[in-house]
């Protein structure tokens, strides 16, 4: 068996999935939209009058799936403002275009009606938390979910522009399959997954029917399992073909698969039933109304997963600026290779007087490449090898953010295993610890005994806010961008409210977390509020970030933390815990054993394992409780 013996359970729309409800839509004739409506369990859908096969819906769940189904769904009684905004712009429009979604996790349905000059695209983003968005023309006029970030602006009246677009493994040829697992740094079933977008499940079911294991580094004989890759995506898109049919998965009764193929990853397994359907969105809308019910996941097993969805932004853009990295330089030698031809249409560029800009492009092995008119063709040149050296620092920049991404992975999930330890005669003497709540975020115990909780990344910020900040709590930031938020949770202690004491440790856990701690600052200031003045409620036409508050009113400031820590162990409800906290919070209950300021990054390893050694930890701890950057260590 190339996979393992329990396949993933399916949790969300693949690309496959995805190219099977266009070609549903493609073939379904002539959609004309009647109506739009909120779901009673969530998601929207559209109406459409179809002549002469009577009324089909298309059920569109954001992030979730999307399904064009002949029944009529349980619609809620209530119309929200996004299925307003449907009915007021596409009620009477006709379907006359579904674009091929290549490799991603999208639909973008173009509409027409009489009455609009321009016609309508609804986009439908099936990946991450999903969106919904109608365009005009060019110009957005109606979002599910408005954001912005540095590239990409989705809101009212905005152009539209699409999200990054990755390669489109159906149409990859087994040369470019061949470089994506030659560059990967991972095993094959993580290359399908995340640097094709594939997914899990659909990476397990091309790697069976490839007849490869899964776990063999994808390096390893890129050539020909790129060949054996390139000839089972064939098969498999033949297979769904243009009328997809659908095959639901169940193991004891329990949905774990649907596909618009006949899944060979679940081929042999014991207790697994089949169901075939008429059409793949039939067989998706039973699967995705009624997931598959499990148990809900531990902090660190929602950890892991955070840390792989950032693992694979890391290996979308190492690959960026690798193939940046290669088209300056080689722009930058085609310049050498023709050298007599490009000073001779510079000369000529540089005599038209009717010409314009400080450059012309010049097209030369393929590549469209810049040449300046005033400058020789050696600065031209020059100035493209120096560009490539910036890329390159960026590369080497994210290499090295990839591969600490890839070390907490590893770390976090050895954390959240159970770990048994053996005793006399081989026998488990106990299991792992009770492990607390709060341990999912950054935290300590301050020297009046306060809880002080702040988060690890913008998700986590956003947790801890809108969850545990209650009406007599404190929240504390850094005045440094990027700082965490942080809770001071006096709520838990009723007869009694933080003092400065408090704040400032809190303040300076805050500091010490922020990116001062890594550009090797000695101090910074903070500032502390009530929980009531915290909001993500903008001014009009500012956008909150996620992770991200508004502050509302008076700022109590903190000035002058130093940007210290200290590392040792603590006692809470009679369990002993590693901690990492202001030095000053452990004399009251705890013991403080090593001091800890910024130092040289490139030591950190050296300095990590010697911390390790001396407290006879772990450096998978470590990595989970301490601040990114270099470290200094003093005995306390």
């Amino acid at each position: 068996m190339a996979v393992a013996t329990t396949p993933a359970i399916k949790d969300r729309f693949t690309a496959i999935d995805t190219l099977a409800v266009v070609r549903e839509l493609r073939a379904a004739g002539r959609l004309r939209v009647d109506k739009a409506f909120d779901l009673a369990d969530g998601g929207l859908s559209l109406a459409f009058r179809v002549p002469g096969a009577g009324r089909k819906e298309l059920v569109l769940q954001p992030g979730r799936y999307a399904a064009l189904v002949p029944e009529r769904p349980d619609h809620s009684e209530d119309l929200g403002t996004m299925a307003k905004e449907l009915r007021r712009l596409l009620t009477g429009a006709v379907v006359t275009d579904v674009a091929d979604p290549g490799g991603e996790r999208a639909l973008e349905i173009v509409l027409r009606r009489g009455d609009a000059p321009d016609p309508f695209t609804l986009v439908v983003e099936l990946f991450g938390s999903g969106n919904l968005v109608v365009i005009r023309g060019t110009t957005i006029v109606a979002v599910l979910h408005p954001r912005a970030w540095a590239h990409r602006l989705l809101r009212v009246g905005a152009p539209y522009q699409r999200p990054p677009q990755r390669g489109n493994p159906w149409t990859a040829t087994v040369g470019e399959l061949a470089a994506q697992l030659g560059a990967s740094r991972t095993d094959r079933i993580s290359t399908l997954a995340a640097r094709l977008a594939l997914g899990g499940p659909l990476a397990e079911e091309l790697l069976v029917r490839a007849d490869l294991p899964g776990e063999v580094p994808a390096p390893t004989e890129a050539d020909e399992t790129a060949r054996r890759f390139r000839g089972v995506m064939d098969e498999l898109l033949a297979e769904v073909g243009e009328s997809p049919r659908g095959y639901l998965y169940r193991r004891s009764g329990v949905a774990n698969d649907v596909e618009p193929f006949r899944a060979r990853r679940w081929h042999g397994l014991s207790e697994i039933e089949e169901v075939p359907f008429p059409t793949f969105s039939e067989a998706a809308h039973v699967f995705f109304r009624a997931p598959t019910p499990a148990p809900p996941p531990t902090p660190g097993e929602n950890r892991v997963a955070e840390l792989k969805r950032q693992q694979t932004r890391q290996e979308f853009a190492i690959g960026e600026f690798r193939a940046e990295v290669e088209r300056l330089v080689s722009s930058a030698d085609a310049l050498f290779t023709h050298f007599a031809e490009v000073e001779a249409q510079r000369v000529a560029a540089e005599a038209d007087v009717a010409a314009s800009g400080p450059t012309f492009d010049l097209e030369l092995e393929g590549k469209t490449i810049p040449v300046y008119r005033r400058k020789s063709v050696a600065e031209s040149a020059r100035e493209l090898y120096d560009e490539s050296k910036r890329v390159r620092s960026k590369l080497d920049g994210a290499v090295g953010a990839l591969a600490e991404t890839e070390h907490a992975i590893e770390a976090v999930a050895r954390l959240a295993a159970p770990a048994i330890r053996p005793g006399k005669a081989g026998r488990p003497v106990e299991g792992p610890r009770r492990r607390f709540w709060f341990e999912k975020f950054r935290w300590f115990v301050s020297s009046e005994g306060f809880l002080v909780l702040g988060g690890r990344d913008a998700g986590s910020n956003e947790h801890l806010v809108r969850r545990y900040l209650h009406a007599r709590d404190r929240y504390i930031h850094a005045d440094v961008h990027g700082a965490p938020s942080v809770v001071v949770r006096a709520g838990e202690v009723a007869t009694a409210t933080p003092t400065e004491v408090t704040m400032r440790e809190a303040g300076q856990f805050g500091v010490a977390f922020s990116k001062a701690w890594k550009v090797g600052l000695a101090s910074a200031t903070a500032y502390w509020v009530n929980a009531d003045q915290v909001s993500k409620a903008a001014a009009s036409g500012e956008f909150v970030p996620r992770g991200g508050f508004v502050i509302h009113g008076t700022r109590n400031p903190l000035g002058d933390l130093p940007t210290e820590l200290g590392i040792g162990k603590t006692v809470h409800e009679g369990v002993e815990l590693w901690a990492v906290a202001p030095p000053s919070a452990f004399a009251a209950r705890g013991e403080l054993r090593f001091r800890l300021t910024p130092g040289e990054e490139r030591e950190r390893g050296r300095t990590e394992s010697e911390l390790a050694r001396e407290l006879g930890v772990s450096r998978d701890l470590l990595q989970v409780l301490l601040p990114a950057g270099g470290l200094t260590l003093r005995r306390a």
